[in-house]
């Protein structure tokens, strides 16, 4: 399931029969899988896209289809839920509560401390992730609270707050079938001041004692949580206390990670999954030759201001290694600091003969696009 908009013409030569709908709101769509299903019926429901993973897995949970169970998916899909869920099984344990008032998150800062997250418990792409370092940033962060994305009962917005995790960030990507975890690979993660995520490489750069905190964690949270089918994509920090879990997600990983895994690990996600979804995988993932030694792909940030000028995607898509660049801003535009990942202005995927190499070819590739800014009050 996905916006009409996003089936391109070799989407549809690969289907048996497309049907497109406008982009519908996920309780129509939920209306209208059902009622098809009962003219065209289907073996299973998915995406790979946030917006509709409840809407997916509420469509399999009505037509009693084989995938997750729906409260897996709820699960992973809120934040505090999941949060919820796990302490209850002793697995991916971080100090973290739902909170909807300021007097809330006032309780949580007495009893954990700072620093500390607020996130939405429903958020994605990083949008609204707050790092409240002290208590003269509490009122701030307090402030946030009810214009949170998305709602809880009432339209009462549902946020989270979360133990500040100190450590190296890191993301598992896994396929599972029968509740059976293989992992694909470790995907070491680089994040701004914001959290956001401003860079990928494949394979991460840990030793085999840091590959094996890191996977044990995620095949317990995802057993803890009840997965069972399918991709998936789960971001973790490797603390002094061990691998603790930030989120996880029963869909592949986004930012061309797919792509980094596929190149420097060999491993085909998007075939993997639809060779699960025509019940054809076997006991164990289809396995390629790697193309490269590493992968990793960069983004571009600037901000805040108006752009003045843009280019230099040739240059960078002619740089050593690159396998893909380009560039969102335009001259004109008002830009800010990336709060989220919308809010990155280009990108360059880069290969290598090893890690480092794959990293460096991808930095440089990006500080070849140019975007200059004339900061706000200027001209």
């Amino acid at each position: 399931m996905a916006p009409a908009s996003d089936m391109t013409r070799r989407h549809q030569e690969l289907a048996d029969s497309v049907l497109l709908f406008p982009e519908l709101p996920p309780e129509f769509a939920l209306r209208a899988a059902v009622a098809l299903h009962g003219v065209f019926p289907f073996d299973l429901a998915y995406t790979a896209g946030d917006p509709y993973l409840q809407t997916v897995a509420q469509i399999n949970d009505r037509l009693g289809l084989k995938s997750n169970p729906l409260r897996t998916v709820s699960a992973v899909n809120d934040k505090a839920l999941m949060r919820e869920i796990l302490k209850g099984t002793g697995v991916g344990q971080v100090a973290s509560a739902e909170v909807r008032t300021r007097a809330d998150l006032e309780r949580f800062a007495a009893e954990n401390g700072f620093p500390l997250v607020l996130k939405p418990s429903r958020g994605s792409a990083s949008r609204d992730v707050h790092v409240v370092p002290d208590g003269s940033a509490l009122s701030a962060a307090a402030s946030r609270l009810a214009p949170a994305a998305g709602g809880g009962p009432g339209g009462t917005a549902s946020w989270v707050a979360e133990e500040f995790l100190e450590g190296r960030e890191f993301s598992v990507e896994t396929h599972s079938a029968a509740g059976r975890h293989q992992v694909l690979a470790v995907t070491e993660k680089f994040t701004n001041e914001h959290r956001v995520e401003i860079g990928h490489l494949v394979p991460a750069r840990i030793t085999e004692a840091e590959r094996a905190l890191l996977t044990a964690e995620t095949r317990s949270v995802l057993t803890a949580l009840g997965v069972e089918e399918g991709p998936g994509h789960t971001e973790l920090i490797l603390t002094p206390r061990g691998a603790r879990v930030v989120e996880t997600h029963t869909r592949p990983g986004g930012d061309a990670i797919v792509a980094l895994i596929r190149i420097a690990e060999g491993y085909d996600i998007h075939e993997l999954t639809f060779s699960w979804l025509a019940g054809k995988s076997g006991p164990s993932p289809l396995r390629h030759e790697p193309q490269a030694g590493g992968a990793a792909i960069w983004f571009l940030t600037a901000g805040p201001g108006r752009v003045t000028a843009a280019g230099g995607e040739e240059a960078t898509r002619a740089s050593e290694g690159v396998r893909f660049a380009s560039l969102s801003a335009a001259v004109g535009d008002e830009v800010r600091i990336a709060r989220n990942s919308r809010e990155r202005l280009g990108e360059a995927l880069a290969v290598g003969d090893d890690a480092d190499s794959a990293l460096r070819r991808a930095r440089e590739a990006v500080g070849r696009l140019v975007v200059e800014v004339e900061p706000a009050g200027r001209g």
